[in-house]
């Protein structure tokens, strides 16, 4: 009996790790991302810096990193890849895959797959 149970706690124990693992790479698609960002405020850490970026329903973004200058560019969602895609000055356009694990979400860079964190807010929400 004992052994039994023993058993069922193991596979139970590998069903729950592998629904954590879902939630850990759950990628968003074209229409959560738009609807995540459009007029709210992303509040995050890009390589240990906390930053800040609002979307613009218009599609215009500004991005603030904590003591730094403001950056103004453009952003869109690529409905064909389900990814949030952004245009800046020193780089043109780049996109990112978005996932979350259910509380917090990541920017996840292409090329390295760095994943970096953020929680949203509703409206403009600049200040540190």
């Amino acid at each position: 009996m004992r052994r039994h149970f023993f058993a069922l706690a193991v596979s139970l124990a590998a069903l729950c790790l592998q629904s954590a693992d879902v939630l850990a790479d759950d990628k968003l698609t074209a229409g959560q991302i738009q609807q995540l960002l459009d007029g709210r405020t992303a509040l995050g850490n890009w390589r240990g810096t906390d930053t800040r970026q609002y979307f613009e329903t218009s599609g215009a973004t500004v991005y603030l990193p904590e003591g730094g200058v403001p950056d103004e560019g453009k952003w869109k969602v690529d409905e064909a890849k389900d990814q949030y895609c952004s245009w800046w000055q020193r780089g043109g356009w780049a996109c990112y895959d978005v996932e979350t694990d259910g509380t917090t979400y990541y920017w996840v860079t292409p090329g390295d797959d760095y994943r970096s964190p953020f929680t949203m807010t509703d409206g403009r929400q600049m200040s540190f």
